[in-house]
């Protein structure tokens, strides 16, 4: 199947489905022209800055092709989650209980202030992927997080293991904490990694292929226009500890972002996997929901390293 790279879709792409011959995918921003965060990113996380309201709508849309999408609705309305700056929608299925669990970040607001030491993950789940999802624990006690954890993605494994793989502050450091099997929170005991690769990065994802679990995430740059890297880092284990494989997203010569864009997911086709960044500040009329995104399948050596990505108009995937 060959399709168009960047694609208008309409939202911001933050997560992906994890059905072979599907890809589903989840928003959470408003159709709004937002304050430009400028080519470096946004230093300003507050109502109406970069693209954050009180209002996003979490819409969730399917494809089969990446060419004929399918709107699925508003999968969590406003009026049936906690009041803040909701962003970084993330959905997977429960092994142990079949169901489909939505983790997302809160920043609780107050009349003109923003604290972000107060900010949280919350977890929602449903009996079906396009929902509606119910709130099933508002602010998720024991993820191992200094201060503003940040957009988080969730792996399961095959034995139904859960893994949540987060961003957090004071310095954009990444790790990787178990979760229980109905990946409604954390394993008590706390089984968490150690710090994976230097600070300063985010846009976390995880990922399993032929035996190696990889994590990919890039240099701090929200929302901005310039795009960033993809630094991979492989283990033979979960937990790690993880192995820098390299660099794939930027020119070798001039340190440019090849794909100008973010890391958003990595959806497997049964054949190809395929990366996924959000291309902000891409939209021809400013507004920040209908930014592009940018799809590329991965091409990985015989050791499990993966070659620099290249930008290309239109690329095949196999199923």
């Amino acid at each position: 199947m060959t399709f168009t790279t960047e694609i208008p879709f309409g939202w911001e792409i933050l997560s992906s489905g994890t059905e072979r011959d599907m890809v589903s995918v989840m928003s959470a921003f408003p159709l709004a022209h937002a304050t430009p965060p400028g080519v470096t990113g946004c230093v300003n996380i507050s109502v109406g800055a970069c693209g954050f309201n009180l209002n996003h709508t979490v819409n969730l849309a399917a494809s089969t092709d990446l060419v004929t999408w399918t709107f699925r609705g508003n999968v969590l309305p406003i009026a049936s989650r906690p009041q803040g700056i909701l962003f970084s929608p993330w959905v997977a299925k429960s092994a142990s209980t079949g169901r489909y669990v939505l983790w997302f970040n809160m920043l609780p607001v107050e009349p003109g202030i923003y604290p972000f030491n107060a900010a949280y993950y919350s977890v929602a789940s449903s009996a079906v992927p396009e929902g509606p999802f119910v709130m099933e624990r508002v602010n998720v006690s024991g993820i191992a997080y200094h201060q503003l954890p940040d957009a988080p993605s969730i792996f399961v494994d095959d034995d139904g293991s859960g893994y949540i793989a987060f961003t957090h502050e004071p310095t954009h450091v990444n790790n990787i904490q178990m979760l229980t099997k109905d990946l409604l929170g954390p394993m008590n005991p706390v089984q968490v990694s150690t710090v994976i690769g230097p600070p300063n990065n985010e846009g976390i994802l995880m990922f399993k292929r032929e035996g190696l679990y990889y994590i990919m995430f890039g240099t701090c740059c929200c929302f901005c226009g310039a795009g960033t890297g993809v630094e991979v880092f492989t283990s033979h284990t979960p937990l790690g500890p993880y192995t820098s494989r390299g660099e794939i997203a930027r020119n070798s010569t001039t340190g440019e972002s090849i794909w100008k864009a973010q890391t958003g997911a990595v959806w497997y086709t049964g054949v190809d996997w395929v990366l996924y960044g959000d291309r902000w500040q891409s939209a021809p009329d400013d507004i920040k929901a209908h930014d592009f995104s940018y799809w590329t399948p991965l091409v990985f050596r015989n050791d499990g390293s993966v070659q620099t990505i290249v930008w290309q108009k239109e690329v095949s995937i196999r199923y």
